[in-house]
């Protein structure tokens, strides 16, 4: 498949999108007295912060609340960094493209890497934060190993198909980061998804969001809560859906790109 083959070559050639990245964050925190220490702390105060008062706020103990906060915030974050600044990515990137760089999964690994390495450095603030927590069983946190790369390529097929609408409808930035908005208060991050129960009307709708699935998926076997057999479905489903989407719309209408920006 194309989209398969311009990935497999992007990954061999890293130059361009690997070290921008980087060079990208030096950059950004250069003239700040913390550098990159400000990566540390918006996580920090946000997992703590939210954690203890929102723990507080609907009668449940911080030492059970952070850890579902913690893993939900990263990994949302993830999503829609990833997701939302695809879908101006090769806009962003139009000298490039019309210069001849037609690779089109070189500009979305880029922005994909500028959002896994800000949730690379959250990861590790939610992690040191779970592994201080007496509660939380160690173990359990292996199964990350396996339900992390799923959710990984999730948001990578994701960020494929919305660069690509992206370039064709310039609104698409826009309307993505409206819907996400909505996302965001529909699941379970600042809340338990278990006030929800899937017989009402509301836990029907809230199944409904992707995010949630996903979401759970990753945390809920992470944190030793039973994870909902719809859930296991509906991660399958769009995992194997999502990139047979993604490499027919790559395949149809990539060659389209430098014509649409």
């Amino acid at each position: 498949m194309e989209l398969m083959r311009d990935i497999r070559g992007s990954l061999r050639e890293r130059g361009f999108w690997f070290y921008a990245v980087w060079l990208d964050v030096v950059v950004q925190y250069r003239r700040t007295r913390l550098g990159p220490v400000w990566l540390l702390l918006p996580p920090l105060a946000y997992v703590l912060g939210l954690g203890y008062l929102y723990s507080t706020m609907m009668g449940g103990h911080p030492a059970e609340f952070i850890p579902h906060l913690g893993f939900g915030y990263i990994l949302w974050r993830l999503a829609i960094q990833g997701v939302t600044e695809s879908a101006s990515v090769f806009a962003s990137h139009q000298a490039f493209i019309m210069d001849g760089r037609t690779r089109f999964t070189d500009f979305v690994l880029r922005t994909f890497a500028k959002s896994f390495l800000y949730f690379s450095v959250g990861f590790l603030v939610v992690l040191a934060i779970v592994l201080a927590i007496p509660s939380v069983d160690k173990i359990q946190l292996m199964t990350l190993l396996f339900t992390l790369p799923v959710f990984i390529l999730n948001v990578v097929w994701m960020s494929v198909v919305v660069a690509l609408f992206g370039a064709r409808f310039p609104d698409t930035k826009e309307m993505i980061g409206t819907i996400l908005v909505f996302g965001f208060l529909l699941t379970p991050i600042l809340w338990d998804a278990s006030m929800l129960p899937p017989g009402s009307i509301r836990g029907v709708v809230m199944r409904l969001n992707p995010f949630f699935h996903l979401i759970e998926f990753v945390r809920a076997p992470a944190l030793g809560t039973a994870l909902e057999t719809t859930t296991l479905y509906a991660v399958g489903a769009m995992t194997v859906v999502g990139w047979c989407l993604a490499a027919i719309l790559y395949r149809r209408y990539s060659r389209f790109v430098p014509l649409w920006i």
